[in-house]
């Protein structure tokens, strides 16, 4: 994974974390290869309330990984700073 990648993930990420601090609702669904023409599969819709909260934890642990991830990468790749 580059940099440049790795940056797109971290803004795609806090965009996602302004989203489901602001659901109404969210949906959650499987997928798999062989009904992945039919797009999600098994769908449950909660209420923001009820899901919404771990979400955002989960997203902000990921965040903070993915920091720490690019914090390594810059040091290596290109020295201290950008």
């Amino acid at each position: 994974m580059t940099i440049d990648d790795l940056v797109q993930q971290i803004e795609e990420t806090k965009r996602l974390i302004v989203v489901y601090r602001n659901a109404d609702e969210v949906v959650v669904g499987t997928q798999d290869q062989i009904y992945s023409r039919r797009g999600l599969i098994n769908r449950t819709i909660f209420t923001a309330a009820e899901i919404g909260d771990q979400i955002v934890n989960t997203l902000e642990r990921r965040l903070a990984t993915m920091r720490a991830q690019l914090k390594q990468l810059d040091g290596k790749d290109i020295g201290q700073g950008r």
